[in-house]
């Protein structure tokens, strides 16, 4: 899992992601070098259709048709994610981004 430390990094904006299996990227720069770097985050399927998610606010709201809304299936991600959330206190992860972002 790729992880960027909060204390050196910070968020930029959010794109459309580059890869196939992503729905986003996150950009974040390096406080002290400038230095730009990606994370990728939110999954599409191989046949092209993205995961559904509880709602999307990333901003860009390009994958926004495909909110569910559902409670139930947002405490069940969370329950079923629980164990990457000891990191995002410290970190930029993709579990974190979509935590905060999609669920």
């Amino acid at each position: 899992m790729v992880r960027y430390s909060k204390k050196l990094y910070k968020l930029v904006r959010f794109e459309k992601s580059e890869k196939s299996t992503s729905k986003y990227q996150a950009i974040l720069q390096n406080k002290e070098t400038g230095k730009e770097v990606k994370i990728h985050f939110g999954g599409i399927r191989p046949n092209g259709i993205p995961y559904d998610q509880f709602k999307d606010t990333t901003g860009l709201g390009l994958y926004s048709k495909y909110d569910h809304g559902d409670k139930m299936r947002k405490r069940l991600y969370r329950n079923r994610h629980s164990n990457e959330k000891k990191s995002f206190k410290d970190f930029w992860t993709a579990g974190y981004l979509s935590w905060t972002f999609l669920w």
